[in-house]
């Protein structure tokens, strides 16, 4: 196992970066990052991005190839560089907490094999709580009441964790190969995980125990990002498949209805699905791809309302609470972030607020 996490410096308000806005598109470029950019997370409010980053580099001292981070926190107003935290890890997953003012990343050291997981108080630029894992941490969400947090590395497990001191860990098993993505329901009674198992399992919180296992059809393996939608009532899975014709991999994105477990609707892409969400209209769900294109689904209709072409394979997708800001990253040359305006994408996106579920006076969960 992994010990010895160095942090190699944090700065704040380090430079403005470039940001350039095209008033056709609606679209703007922020830069700052030196290596690809592998997770976006907007805070609640909409008015900070968090994105990390990581790559190998050149020690010009000892000559070695070295492994390094970078953890950026932007200004949505001002479109500018808030804060930097710069790590001997990097930074594959991050969500904010409810109210914003901490931030939870996972992530490690590729060449080693080996994971961490970190709690910031990123305004002060604190690290609050830290834990080591025997492989690198890909994938990680936050409850909606920001009081449990569920992880996952390389392997056949998912954990879940107290927040924010990321103690009592409960490990939920019961997946044949590795577990890529986990996600909350909207009321935080249940987590979902995709694994390359070729399954959807949807777990209780309370208890540990598994609820359901959506199996993928046939051809599809490689289970890599999941997602519920703001209702909770329908989870999004992405996957890669094989082309029965010609043998070749392809993605696709495919929807269940979670009381009846009946697969809906399945929306083709052309490689590898690596990032998904729904927007808070219950009408959108936007799909990130391998192939290097963003596209936009009217998930209960079954129909693709827009398509937006990258430079370089997706690695990460997130949208703001109002749902007015979309923001792309991936595998691109200037590893810049790219900011989309969806009312200018697909008409004006209405957010609706979330179902307010209360548990009724019987009820064992918290």
């Amino acid at each position: 196992m992994w010990k010895q996490l160095t942090i190699c410096g944090v700065t704040a308000a380090i430079a403005a970066a470039l940001f350039v806005k095209s008033s056709d598109t609606g679209c703007g470029v922020l830069r700052g990052h030196t290596h690809e950019v592998f997770t976006l997370a907007f805070a609640p409010d909409g008015k900070t991005l968090a994105s990390g980053s990581g790559d190998f580099h050149l020690d010009p001292e000892t000559e070695q190839l070295l492994e390094y981070g970078e953890l950026k926190f932007w200004n949505m107003d001002l479109r500018t560089e808030m804060a930097a935290i710069e790590s001997t890890a990097r930074f594959w997953a991050v969500a904010f907490s409810p109210d914003g003012q901490w931030a939870v990343t996972g992530g490690g050291v590729q060449g080693q094999r080996a994971g961490v997981i970190q709690v910031w108080d990123w305004q002060n630029k604190k690290q609050l709580a830290a834990v080591t894992q025997d492989w690198l941490v890909q994938s990680l969400a936050i409850s909606p009441d920001g009081k449990r947090l569920v992880t996952v590395s390389y392997g056949s497990q998912a954990i879940l964790w107290d927040l924010p001191g990321l103690e009592n860990p409960v490990v939920l098993e019961g997946h044949t190969d590795d577990v890529k993505s986990v996600a909350f329901s909207p009321d935080g009674w249940s987590v979902a995980t995709g694994s390359w198992d070729g399954t959807v399992k949807l777990w209780d919180v309370e208890t540990a125990r598994c609820t359901s296992t959506l199996q993928m059809d046939g051809t599809a393996r490689s289970v890599s990002t999941v997602a519920f939608s703001p209702d909770g009532e329908t989870i999004a899975a992405g996957c890669g498949t094989i082309n029965q014709r010609n043998a070749q991999q392809c993605g696709a994105v495919t929807c269940w209805e979670i009381a009846s477990g009946t697969q809906t609707v399945t929306l083709p892409h052309n490689e590898y699905i690596t990032s998904l969400v729904f927007s808070p209209d219950r009408r959108t769900l936007i799909s990130g791809s391998r192939d290097g294109v963003v596209r936009l689904w009217d998930y209960r209709a079954g129909t693709e309302l827009k398509t937006i072409p990258h430079a370089g394979p997706i690695e990460s997708i997130a949208i703001s609470n109002d749902a007015k800001l979309l923001a792309t990253a991936g595998r691109e040359r200037e590893c810049a972030i790219r900011l989309w305006n969806l009312e200018r994408l697909v008409g004006k996106v209405r957010a609706t607020p979330p179902v307010a579920m209360v548990p009724t006076g019987d009820s064992k969960r918290r």
